[in-house]
């Protein structure tokens, strides 16, 4: 059995005066297919120009998504990883990419570690793993019903 990995990384809207939504289903749209043909499981989280992604699955197929697709992704900028463990448990099994967008936990958990506002580029190695238990417990969102 191949290794099942955990990456989570952050970017940067590349155009935030763009059709938001139209992007952000293009890319929950592209995802989901994508990760449903390659057992991949994750969530897409948005808010206030950023994106965070956690994705999980086999270790080769994560590394060539990544490195192949999502850093070269023109939608998006400043691609960084912030997390990449192998992983034993699954926090988004059930989700091919779930979505959700900024709310009162994920402020919460920002202004807890003294971070004033939402910014994952500020994550640390110990505030990382705790985000991406907040990410996990997040209910699903259906992005049309998103106005960002």
């Amino acid at each position: 059995m191949m290794k099942s990995v955990r990456l989570l990384y952050v970017s940067k809207i590349k155009n935030i005066d763009s059709n938001l939504k139209t992007n952000l289903i293009e890319i929950l749209d592209e995802a989901v297919d994508f990760n449903y043909r390659n057992d991949v499981t994750g969530v897409l989280y948005y808010g206030h120009g950023y994106f965070v992604q956690c994705l999980e699955g086999q270790k080769d197929t994560i590394d060539d998504l990544f490195y192949t697709k999502i850093v070269k992704d023109d939608r998006h900028v400043n691609c960084e990883i912030l997390y990449y463990a192998a992983c034993e448990d699954n926090l988004f099994s059930q989700w091919s990419m779930k979505f959700s967008p900024v709310n009162q936990n994920i402020t919460d958990f920002f202004m807890k570690y003294h971070l004033e506002e939402f910014n994952p580029y500020l994550l640390t190695a110990e505030t990382t793993e705790n985000f991406i238990s907040v990410l996990a417990g997040e209910p699903e969102l259906d992005v049309n019903s998103y106005v960002a």
